[in-house]
Parts: structure tokens; C-alpha cells; sequence
């Protein structure tokens, strides 16, 4: 999965952080989900060896795309159950929680059943490095560095594996961008993407009004055999 070229960071786009933040948070309901049914033993050793694993998750597939986005000024969109899980880990990274308490605070407050935090729609079938499948506690996963490519990889893979993934994929093409200057990239990569959107749900309402005139006229033929009817149905009933 991982390509020998580098990734360009000025070609990267807060769309780019907004999609991997969304496959992130898939990851943490597969997560959440999987460990929650898990008849393991809750051991001092397995609740560590988790907090390890959650660590590995955010270090892979947050901090370094939130770092990004803040070293262009620039602020992805961040799913409610991420920004709760995050919390957690601020509290634990500044001692204000244990991990015992983070450990619980994560199963009781950020649950992807959680009507606030709803994430469930959220989970595929298939992800790389899904440690949470198997004994973490006691296998003794190698936990990878990953570069970018690899993520963005993971994370277009994530997408192809859901219903309606296309709608968050990079999907318009960016024209005019200037090299050395990724503040301008931003705002053109944005201005492409509202087109897109645009265009898209200017195709979707006409798409309705077609079928909407297709109904009102099916509508309109029934008119008469139903007059006839109606009549017919009079005349039968008179003495």
C-alpha cells in the first residue's frame, strides 16, 4: 500500500483532512463496536495495551492532519464522536483523567450508538491494520508509521466500501493553483468543490422535477377511466 514517492503537502486540501478525519471516525466505531462485544477479559494489562492501540489511531490518522490544516490556517470538519474522543485523550495527555478513567469514559460517553454521536452508518467491512479483531492484549501487533499516501489510500478504500462514499471523495478538479502559495490552493480547491456541489444538486432537482411532471401526468390519464369508473359504479347502484 505504501508508494515510494513523496506526497506533496501543498497539494493537500482541507477536503483531504475533512476525509480522513470521517474515515478516522469509522475506525473508532469499528473500534467501539468490536471491543465493546468482546468477551476478553478486562485485565490492568489488556485496558493498557488498548489505551496503546487508541494512541496509535490518533498519532496515524488525527494529530498530523489537524497539524496540517493548522499550518495553513484552515479548520477540517470534524464528526461529533472524533471531537468526543478527543476530549478523552486531552484529558488523559494533561493527567486531568487516568487511563482507568479514560478506558471507561470511552465506552460510556462515546458510544457510535449514542444518538448525538451516531457513527454506526459510519462502519465497513474492511480496514487495514484492525488490530481490535484479534488479541491485541496479548499478540503483540507492530504498529506501523504511516506516510500519507498510505492513509489517503486507506481512506479512499473506506469510501469505495460504502453506499454513498463518492459524495465525500475529491471528485472536481482543481484548476489554477499556484505553487508555493497553499493559501490560494485552499480557497480554489474549496471554490471547485462548491461548483461541484452545485452543479450536483442543480442536476439532482432537475432529475426530481422530471420525475415529479412524469407523475403529474400519469396522474392526469388516470383521470378520466377513473371519471368513468366512478360513473359506471353510480349507474349500477341505481334501482
Amino acid at each position: 500500500m505504501s508508494n515510494s514517492s513523496k506526497y506533496d503537502l501543498t497539494e493537500f486540501t482541507i477536503l483531504d483532512a475533512t476525509n480522513i478525519l470521517e474515515y478516522t471516525t469509522s475506525r473508532f466505531a469499528a473500534i467501539w463496536i468490536a471491543c465493546d462485544r468482546s468477551h476478553m477479559p478486562r485485565s490492568p494489562a489488556y485496558k493498557a495495551s488498548f489505551i496503546r492501540h487508541l494512541q496509535w489511531e490518533v498519532d496515524s490518522f488525527v494529530f498530523p492532519y489537524i497539524n496540517i490544516c493548522m499550518v495553513f490556517n484552515t479548520h477540517p470538519t470534524m464528526t461529533d464522536l472524533l471531537r468526543s474522543i478527543l476530549g478523552r485523550f486531552s484529558g488523559l495527555q494533561t493527567r486531568n483523567i487516568t487511563g482507568e478513567q479514560f478506558y471507561a469514559e470511552f465506552f460510556v460517553h462515546c458510544s457510535p450508538h449514542d444518538p448525538e454521536l451516531r457513527s454506526t452508518h459510519r462502519v465497513v467491512l474492511k480496514y487495514a491494520h484492525d488490530w481490535w479483531k484479534d488479541r491485541f492484549d496479548t499478540l503483540g501487533f507492530a504498529l506501523p508509521s504511516l506516510d500519507v499516501n498510505e492513509v489517503l489510500d486507506m481512506m479512499a478504500d473506506h469510501f469505495e466500501q460504502l453506499p454513498m462514499g463518492a459524495m465525500l471523495l475529491p471528485g472536481p478538479a482543481v484548476a489554477g493553483q499556484v505553487e508555493g502559495d497553499p493559501l490560494l490552493n485552499q480557497i480554489l480547491a474549496v471554490k471547485a468543490r462548491i461548483q461541484h456541489l452545485s452543479d450536483s444538486l442543480e442536476k439532482m432537482l432537475q432529475e426530481k422535477t422530471m420525475m415529479a411532471t412524469a407523475a403529474t401526468s400519469s396522474m392526469s390519464e388516470l383521470e378520466g377511466p377513473m371519471d368513468e369508473l366512478e360513473e359506471a359504479l353510480l349507474t349500477s347502484r341505481q334501482p
